[in-house]
């Protein structure tokens, strides 16, 4: 049974991560064009780049997951 994306509960790239034991840079490199994922932009502040902070749904990274590793996600 699939759900609409806006009931799937969405993580941090910090929570697949520590979950997939790969760093967090990965996981923004791995997801960052993905369709899907959200992205939350805040404003700059005093000049200063703004920051783009990424929420990927589960179903997302399952998919990617195994594309990347060929593995099923654990």
């Amino acid at each position: 049974m699939t759900f609409p994306a806006f009931t799937e509960k969405h993580y941090p790239p910090r929570y697949w991560a520590r979950r997939w034991g790969i760093s967090d840079s990965t996981v923004v490199r791995w997801f960052r064009d993905e369709m899907g994922v959200l992205r939350l932009n805040s404003e700059s502040r005093n000049g200063k780049r703004s920051r783009v902070e990424l929420r990927i749904p589960a179903s997302v990274a399952e998919r990617v997951y195994r594309q990347r590793t060929g593995k099923v996600a654990a």
